[in-house]
């Protein structure tokens, strides 16, 4: 027996419909219209008057959350990182691992691969997200600069081919061998995407003909203008803001980047081509304190530095390398995200709603089955209140969440 939601503000997101109707039938959606769409009477209502409804937040860059690690390799950390965010609406996840010893990276590798055909009760895990070991040192970031290498062929060759479920991988590409990788990547339908890289314009361009059509989370870990003798080189921050042929992703949790910045992001590329990614580590969901991520000492706070363009709410925590040089993720879900795109940056609600959904969607190459409201998707949904606050999350047509 099916269900439908009544009475909420639907966004499909190519449309508003107010009042709106979503119809739920197994693991699909079959119909989705406004308040004078008919519905069987053997259908069960759910009012849901005064909420917003949404396809299912897709998180394409998740590490953690709800205390755990994906490097953890275990499927307890994968049902409570999924379980987390779930609760702030995300219906479909990528797991993402970390620059490490290879053989910490294959036990993580192998419980995504196992837990990909075992129930959750949470978040759709869809698979893996590989973020390196393959980066450049001057770009490491929060990535263990001791483990960090170059693309190898045969290591590679035997990841890809050992574990299906990697979907997409970060690398830089102008390593020696970052191209072959790309069309590695590219030979087999996984995402290629430029990330901690030091790269100059045209060696974008290259890794572009290499097959890298993605940027890993703008404005960090990547080369931005540089002079060399009097002549400026552009980088990778600038090559994603101008080639339509890049997509890429926003970590819009409010302190890796300022409201002007969310903006310029925007409007150089249109939210069909920016996604938004919490790059969430295990305190996503939890509170300040101090973690680990990848071997290094990690500090979890709200603290902002003097004359930071925005003062944020209290609780509104950010992950920092202990030294706080640089940030080391998020501690964010999704349905925050959305929020700062709306209350931060200015966004109208529907367009904040399609950077979390339809675009990652399309980037991802699942957009004939999730990321929209129309007959014959993945009943994936969440609704949420004026405050962004989540209410419940279906998942292929269970509710996995319910406050």
């Amino acid at each position: 027996m099916g269900f439908c939601l009544v009475g909420g503000t639907v966004f499909t997101p190519l449309r508003t419909l107010s009042p709106g109707v979503a119809v739920v039938e197994e693991d699909r959606i079959i119909a989705v219209g406004d308040e004078h769409l008919k519905v069987g009477s053997s259908v069960r209502e759910i009012d849901v008057s005064g909420f917003y409804v949404s396809p299912g937040f897709i998180d394409i860059h998740v590490h953690g959350g709800g205390g755990h690690d994906v490097m953890e390799g275990s499927s307890e950390s994968l049902k409570a990182i999924a379980e987390t965010h779930a609760r702030g609406g995300t219906t479909t996840w990528l797991a993402t691992t970390l620059t490490a010893p290879l053989d910490q990276i294959q036990k993580a590798l192998q419980a995504i691969e196992k837990a990909m055909d075992t129930p959750l009760g949470g978040a759709k895990l869809l698979g893996a997200h590989l973020e390196g070991p393959y980066f450049h040192p001057e770009q490491a970031g929060a990535q263990n600069p001791t483990y960090l290498k170059h693309p190898d062929l045969s290591e590679y060759k035997e990841l890809l081919d050992s574990f299906p479920c990697i979907k997409r991988v970060s690398a830089a590409p102008e390593l020696p061998g970052g191209l072959e990788f790309g069309r590695e990547l590219r030979r087999r339908g996984i995402l290629a995407s430029i990330g901690h890289s030091n790269a100059t314009y045209q060696q974008v361009l290259e890794a572009l003909e290499a097959g890298f059509s993605h940027v890993t989370h703008i404005y960090s870990g990547m080369s931005s203008v540089r002079r060399f003798k009097a002549y400026r080189f552009a980088g990778v921050l600038e090559a994603t803001l101008l080639l339509n042929e890049l997509t890429t992703e926003m970590i819009a949790d409010g302190h890796h980047l300022p409201p002007s910045l969310m903006r310029l992001v925007v409007k150089a590329k249109g939210t069909e081509r920016v996604c938004v990614v919490t790059d969430a580590i295990a305190a996503a969901g939890l509170g300040p304190g101090r973690y680990q991520l990848g071997g290094l000492d990690v500090v979890v706070e709200d603290e902002v530095p003097d004359g930071y363009e925005v003062h944020l709410s209290k609780g509104n925590y950010v992950a920092k390398l202990a030294d706080r040089r640089a940030f080391a993720g998020s501690a964010a879900t999704m349905n925050m995200l959305v929020r700062n795109l709306v209350n931060l940056a200015g966004l109208p609600l529907v367009e904040a709603v399609k950077m979390a959904t339809w675009t990652p969607a399309r980037i991802l190459g699942l957009s004939h089955e999730k990321g929209l409201l129309a007959p014959g998707m993945k009943a994936d949904l969440v609704v949420f209140d004026e405050t962004f606050d989540v209410q419940m999350t279906i998942v292929e047509g269970k509710i996995v969440y319910q406050k």
